[in-house]
């Protein structure tokens, strides 16, 4: 924001005056269990996104985050989690698990629509209303990602393919430029006035342009994605919400 020597000093005092302040939150077992201080453990997300050891961490704070993830995913208890940062090994760990292969296999079994798409180093895992981002690099998982910025192609084809199992819907995408994409859905032979409402709900400013066509007596939906600057970017919140409406438009929900 100013200079590197400039916005180096201010991250290391905001980090110290969060440090005092978590230090403060875990003398309060109960509150740091019930009410965190950086409310749904903002910091500690933000430690494990820059890459801070678990040994490193608030342990308490860790434990609770840790035993959260456990119930949520294992016992369906607990409130819901969006965007909640754990490594891979340590999410593993906790459930159980010996491995990805594993996590696949078992949740497979167990969770209703279940459904995993990977290429490289990322892979995207759905079942039982949870969603999983799997950075192979970084060695973190997000779990049920909302605001994760899709900023390739290939993520986005990804996220497409992903939904499209979710919500039981036939998708193709293509990159017309390397900014320029576009996703087209079957929708079989929907009301139009379900459509004309699609193109005018708050969930089409996120796009570039949404419309439909007719091929051999189907509608398809085409949505035109661009992103031209660092003020317009698509996120993955915002293609879920898209392939629900779709879903529903095209009868499968």
């Amino acid at each position: 924001m100013l200079d590197v020597a400039a916005d180096q000093q201010l991250a290391k005092e905001l980090m110290e005056l969060h440090q005092v302040k978590c230090t403060e939150c875990q003398e309060d077992r109960l509150r740091c269990a019930t009410r965190p201080a950086c409310m749904t453990r903002n910091f500690l997300n933000t430690l494990i996104e820059i890459g801070v050891e678990a040994s490193d961490m608030p342990a308490f704070c860790y434990s609770v985050n840790l035993d959260q993830v456990r119930r949520l995913i294992l016992e369906k208890k607990g409130k819901k989690m969006l965007d909640r940062r754990l490594p891979i090994k340590d999410l593993l760990q906790t459930l159980g698990i010996s491995s990805i292969r594993h996590f696949t296999t078992k949740f497979k079994k167990e969770w209703s629509n279940f459904a995993s798409v990977n290429e490289g180093n990322t892979m995207l895992v759905t079942g039982n209303d949870l969603l999983f981002r799997f950075d192979f690099v970084r060695g973190i998982v997000t779990i049920n990602p909302t605001k994760d910025r899709i900023n390739t192609f290939g993520v986005f084809k990804l996220y497409c393919e992903l939904f499209s199992e979710r919500y039981q819907v036939k998708s193709t995408v293509k990159d017309v430029t390397p900014n320029w994409w576009v996703l087209s859905v079957e929708a079989g032979s929907p009301d139009v006035t379900t459509l004309r409402a699609l193109q005018k709900s708050e969930i089409a400013g996120d796009f570039e342009a949404i419309y439909h066509k007719e091929t051999e007596g189907k509608t398809q939906i085409q949505i035109e994605v661009v992103l031209d600057s660092d003020t317009k970017y698509l996120e993955a919140e915002h293609l879920d919400e898209l392939f629900a409406k779709v879903c529903k438009i095209c009868g499968t929900a």
